[in-house]
């Protein structure tokens, strides 16, 4: 997939968030969105992941073919992990995944059993969401970003609640799983995060 931005900007009431931004995420490419704290960095992820609207400018999303992808198509053909993203933790994680599967399937090959495999959640398949620790939640949700049948992977700052095992499965995941799909990760400039990134934007550029 591709992603075309032309002078997309956003604001909340009177705070100018970013301005002015113009870029093509091109099919098969991978972005790191660079910023600190509050700089704006999320909210773009957010635009890009079709939850929040930007205040100016336009953003159209292209097949690999260069067809336009209808905006009502978009969401389903996109995948974002993020810390602030919610999970239904009153189910249990075998119960969500069957439940996910009905809006996005898996990558051919991943069912629910191997995907807990891959995740190292095989023995919490039984377990409430809402009993999983911050560590596990965020491999189930980097797990439904990366193994789901999506063109584009988003990613907000993905090593967050990982130690240093995680990260080095973080890294793995992304290695076996992307392949030629577009990836974009907002990032507080960690190298763990966006080392195999080709395009760096700064936020802090488009204020």
């Amino acid at each position: 997939m591709k992603v075309s931005l032309h002078i997309v900007g956003r604001r909340f009431n009177r705070q100018q968030v970013f301005k002015g931004l113009n870029h093509n995420f091109e099919s098969g490419s991978k972005t790191a969105i660079l910023g600190g704290n509050g700089s704006g960095k999320s909210t773009l992820v957010k635009i890009l992941s079709y939850s929040l609207s930007a205040s100016k400018g336009e953003l159209q999303y292209f097949q690999a073919d260069g067809t336009v992808i209808s905006p009502n198509e978009v969401p389903f053909k996109i995948s974002l992990a993020a810390p602030y993203l919610e999970l239904i933790e009153e189910l249990s994680a075998k119960d969500f995944l069957n439940f996910y599967q009905k809006f996005k399937p898996f990558l051919e090959g991943i069912n629910t059993d191997s995907f807990l495999e891959i995740c190292y959640l095989e023995s919490s398949k039984d377990k409430d969401l809402k009993n999983f620790s911050s560590g596990m939640k965020q491999r189930f949700r980097l797990g439904l970003a990366l193994l789901s049948d999506t063109q584009l992977v988003l990613l907000d700052e993905p090593t967050s609640n990982l130690d240093q095992k995680g990260i080095a499965w973080y890294k793995g995941l992304i290695e076996k799983y992307l392949g030629n799909r577009t990836l974009v990760i907002g990032s507080n400039y960690s190298e763990d995060e966006i080392s195999f990134c080709e395009e760096r934007i700064v936020i802090e550029d488009f204020k």
